[in-house]
């Protein structure tokens, strides 16, 4: 039995438009499902909290952007029912991550119906207040805060608005003085930029840790240390294709378990988390969720 969860905003009715044509062939193959479609998220919480009580829910399948699936994971992490995505927003660097970006509706439900789930690990963030999983990108510093203006950003859409969202940003911005442990390995350094990746993109396939695995039990931690705003403007646009490394103003780290305090904000999956300090472990085979070749 599915349970069908569409974020009605994402992609100007794409999200339902993607949902419609999932339930007509889970209709047309005899599958149960049932379909949550709300106007805020904390009516979708809601809703999953008493759904998700259902043992016969094998598949939780989100029908929306980043924002959505980063929902849909809180309820899912470590339980026994799987996670699939039918992209429909802005980001989709979930759908990235394992493959159903370019796929069609019908390849991802013929996908979901016909093979078996994998595990891929997934960060789980702490801090005083909260306790928070993520699949993607955990960022902080000047990519948290383009991130955020991006967020602040109606038009234009896709990659354009990260350009705009860093200009504007970069007018303000000043290093930021980090204190990093990484697996006992203490790190104090000024930084421009900080991310703990579990997956290689993030804002819309921005390739910001190339290298990172969401399978190998390990994140990969880049920080950018002191630059002038020209070469800082020189650096980001080549995260996109994942050009920015090496360089020699950049550094990567890798470890499971990671703490950080410094006086900026924490996004992860494009939503925001928390004020540092916040803590943060990689935990194996947390998440079940099928895989495209």
């Amino acid at each position: 039995m599915y349970l069908i969860v569409v974020n009605s905003k994402s992609g100007k009715g794409h999200a339902r438009r993607r949902a419609s044509k999932f339930v007509d062939l889970c209709k047309m193959n005899g599958i149960r499902y049932k379909v949550v479609d709300k106007e805020s998220a904390e009516d979708t919480k809601r809703d999953l909290n008493v759904e998700l009580l259902n043992p016969e829910y094998k598949a939780l399948i989100a029908v929306g952007g980043d924002g959505l699936v980063n929902l849909c994971v809180q309820f899912v992490a470590q339980k026994p029912i799987s996670l699939g995505v039918l992209p429909a927003g802005t980001g989709n660097d979930f759908a990235r991550a394992v493959g159903a970006y370019k796929k069609s509706t019908e390849e991802i439900f013929w996908n979901l119906y016909q093979t078996k789930p994998n595990s891929i690990d997934l960060g789980l963030i702490e801090s005083n207040l909260l306790k928070h999983w993520y699949v993607q990108v955990l960022s902080t510093g000047f990519d948290a805060l383009v991130n955020s203006k991006a967020n602040e950003i109606k038009w234009p859409k896709g990659k354009s608005k990260y350009t705009i969202a860093t200009i504007l940003t970069l007018a303000r911005f000043k290093p930021i003085a980090y204190r990093l442990i990484i697996d006992k390995k203490i790190i104090e350094q000024d930084a421009m930029l900080l991310s703990v990746a579990n997956g290689e993109t993030y804002g819309g396939g921005m390739r910001i840790c190339p290298n990172a695995s969401n399978s190998d039990g390990q994140f990969d931690v880049l920080l950018v240390r002191p630059v002038s705003k020209i070469v800082l403007l020189t650096i980001f646009p080549k995260v996109f294709f994942g050009k920015h490394i090496p360089h020699p103003k950049i550094d990567v780290y890798r470890g499971k378990e990671v703490s950080i305090s410094g006086n900026t904000k924490a996004f992860a999956d494009g939503e925001y988390i928390d004020d540092l300090p916040i803590r943060i472990q990689n935990i194996q085979n947390s998440l079940s969720t099928w895989l495209f070749a």
